[in-house]
């Protein structure tokens, strides 16, 4: 086997594990969203507590659906961001600055800047439908609703962000090899 075929083995299993990471990330985010949206159908189902239309019962199967929906959004976020900077340094190292680097630093930027807003948003949804909530709350803001297509925003952002991680890293290792 020669040193060749070994580097195209090493090129070709790492953009292998980079898929791997981003259809984990994709498949967090989608099911993130799904979920809240979820929850939000489930909050809509609950009876008015008095003549208002804004005033509702807290939901438990919405509470619990918001959990998971910020659960995974956070998971996915946590995996896209260590896994993804850490492959962007790997490219920095090897091949300087370039246009690429500069796309990686502004998906990761949009990348939290989303994610923050998404943990925001679901947890104002799921805090309208806590059950220790005595006073009448509006729960007609759709929250959770948001919160789900913050998900999907998420995931479309972390799909670019590791495409031009390998873009960058095939360039790179086009360049020292």
């Amino acid at each position: 086997m020669g040193e060749g075929e070994e580097e195209g083995k090493i090129r070709c299993s790492s953009t292998v594990i980079i898929f791997c990471c981003i259809f984990l990330i994709v498949g967090l985010d989608v099911f993130a969203g799904f979920v809240a949206m979820q929850a939000e159908d489930a909050q809509q189902e609950v009876k008015q507590r008095v003549w208002l239309p804004e005033c509702k019962s807290p939901s438990k199967k919405a509470f619990v659906l918001g959990l998971i929906a910020l659960g995974c959004l956070l998971a996915a976020h946590i995996i896209a961001v260590m896994i993804g900077c850490s492959l962007s340094n790997t490219a920095t190292v090897i091949s300087g600055p370039e246009i690429t680097e500069h796309i990686n630093m502004a998906c990761i930027s949009l990348t939290w800047i989303i994610a923050t807003a998404g943990v925001g948003i679901l947890t104002m949804g799921i805090w309208t439908n806590r059950e220790s909530r005595s006073e009448c709350g509006f729960t007609s803001k759709h929250f959770l609703f948001l919160g789900g297509i913050v998900c999907f925003l998420h995931a479309s952002i972390s799909v670019v962000f590791y495409l031009t991680n390998i873009v960058s890293k095939k360039c790179c290792l086009r360049n020292v090899y």
